[in-house]
């Protein structure tokens, strides 16, 4: 539950209306400013045409992995516990540099839109099929609705802002630009939408600084005191975020990456396998500060109302503090600038996955489908499916806003975790062997998928295990079913499609779908 219903709701006054309306328009004038340039395919409208610099590829990174639910999730999950998962971002990090550096070659030669179509180039079609229609389903059922509606649940609870209105803003302002400017729209609006989420995060660190003696100082010595840098243990002990669950997370992180459609998009954008590998490397590296940026608020947060326990309304549930702190801590004004980087994240994570799914749905299905329609109209396909998604998301967002929300969350973390685990299986298998075989990686998914529901329901192991346990049974059980019967692999084949069967490095340039 991210945030529950509070008894006490600050309104919003003008100052924050006009910081609200200003964001949401300057992310309408990004689409239009990017819709002037003319599209000639459905690649140029998914990738850009090479015109996207790393740098701004990689901001764009960020902000895809780090939604609004991160934004006040941890901060809230550092105000009551302790450090430990804060490991996870420079173990993210790392991740990525290892994909930079030994898969990003694999990557680069699909010459794609998505990162699917490696699979049917490894195993067959029907992986390809199966694994990308479970991609869509995942982004709009699992993600796009979710990381609208707890937010904005959130901040109805804290100012009183309409559910509805934030929803159908944030989904229908997001879908516009999309729409209108493709890939390019996404990035661009991304890099303002983190300038607009960090600073606002700074903001709620400089006023609760502000308010205990000694300002940072003060802060860490707060948080020292009660133990809230904790951030590794040795312990051998699977439900919490030790070392050895965090090393799990890690090895399963890296092919969760690689599965990823809206941070891949990003790699494949680029000019060239060199521009893609930096591409990856700066936005892993952002993930690190940033990560630490979000725990420390939250420590920030526990010792600002332990030095004024007077400010604190009694009863209020951990995981409500920071739409308190930000609603009746902070001047009118700051707290619509604020809210606006609270939709930034939210809007940053939701345009990807709407400019992804539009990539999958145009370049897996219609492109394989019926490649001769999404060469003539790859642009306007682009646009129709963008729209659609964008439509549908902010509808399975609004539908269920009534209900309780920790519902809501919880279902939606356990549908990730029980099919979003068994995707990087697919992608270990076809790069790191050669004996992986199509009805191997199935297999392999299925015990995947059995697994992780027992896992769930039977046992206390943490969280951040369980994607592990996921990638690990689909690689072991995949690799073993694809041994019998065994048949011979032509090295022609596989060509280019594993690491130990790559050809020497060359540049390339986005094409067609």
């Amino acid at each position: 539950m991210l945030l529950p219903s509070l008894a006490i709701v600050n309104t919003l006054r003008w100052p924050d209306y006009l910081f609200i309306a200003l964001y949401f328009a300057v992310n309408l004038g990004i689409g239009w400013w990017v819709k002037r340039r003319k599209r000639v395919s459905g690649a140029d409208y998914f990738l850009g045409g090479g015109r996207v610099p790393p740098w701004a590829a990689a901001v764009s990174w960020y902000g895809t992995a780090v939604s609004s639910v991160s934004m006040m999730a941890l901060p809230a999950y550092a105000y009551a516990n302790n450090w430990l998962p804060m490991i996870a971002g420079p173990l993210g990090s790392g991740a990525g540099f290892v994909v930079a550096y030994y898969f990003i070659g694999i990557i680069r030669r699909l010459n794609t839109p998505t990162i699917y179509s490696y699979l049917e180039r490894r195993f067959s079609r029907e992986v390809r099929l199966v694994v990308a229609g479970l991609a869509v389903l995942l982004k709009i059922f699992g993600r796009a609705s979710v990381i609208m509606l707890l937010p904005a649940l959130a901040l109805s609870a804290a100012t009183g802002i309409n559910v509805y209105l934030s929803i159908s803003l944030m989904g229908l302002v997001t879908t516009l630009y999309s729409v209108e400017g493709g890939f390019e729209a996404v990035v661009w609006t991304d890099v303002m939408q983190v300038a607009v989420k960090l600073f606002g995060v700074g903001l709620i660190v400089w006023y609760a600084a502000a308010g205990v003696d000694g300002g940072l100082a003060g802060i860490v010595r707060e948080g020292t005191a009660a133990g809230k840098f904790k951030f590794v243990s040795w312990d051998f002990n699977f439900t919490e975020a030790t070392v050895w669950v965090m090393t799990g997370f890690f090895i399963g992180y890296i092919f969760t990456l690689i599965a990823d459609q809206p941070l891949m998009q990003r790699a494949l954008a680029a000019k060239d396998e060199r521009d893609a590998r930096r591409t990856v490397l700066m936005g892993s590296i952002l993930g690190f500060p940033s990560n630490a940026l979000f725990f420390f608020v939250g420590t920030a947060l526990f010792a600002f109302y332990h030095v004024n326990p007077g400010r604190l309304a009694p009863g209020l549930p951990n995981d409500a503090i920071v739409g308190y702190f930000i609603s009746h801590e902070l001047p009118h004004g700051i707290i619509g600038l604020i809210i606006a980087g609270i939709f930034a994240a939210a809007m940053s994570t939701l345009s990807s996955s709407l400019n992804s799914v539009a990539a999958i749905a145009a370049s897996d299905f219609l492109g394989v489908l019926r490649p001769q329609l999404l060469e003539s109209r790859g642009v306007s396909v682009g646009r129709w499916v963008t729209f659609s998604a964008g439509i549908f998301a902010t509808g399975m967002a609004l539908w269920p806003a009534t209900v309780e929300t920790s519902s809501i969350w919880d279902k939606s973390v356990r549908l990730l975790a029980l099919f979003g685990g068994a995707l990087p299986g697919f992608f270990a298998l076809g790069m790191m062997t050669r004996r992986a075989n199509s009805r191997g990686v199935i297999v392999g998914a299925v015990a995947s998928i059995a697994a992780t529901l027992w896992v769930q329901n039977f046992t206390t192991i943490n969280s951040f295990f369980h994607s592990f346990l996921a990638f690990a049974v689909s690689v072991v059980v995949g690799y073993a079913a694809s041994l019998w019967p065994r048949r011979p692999v032509d090295p022609a084949q596989l060509r280019g499609l594993t690491v130990w069967d790559l050809p020497p490095k060359q540049k390339a340039s986005p094409t067609t779908a």
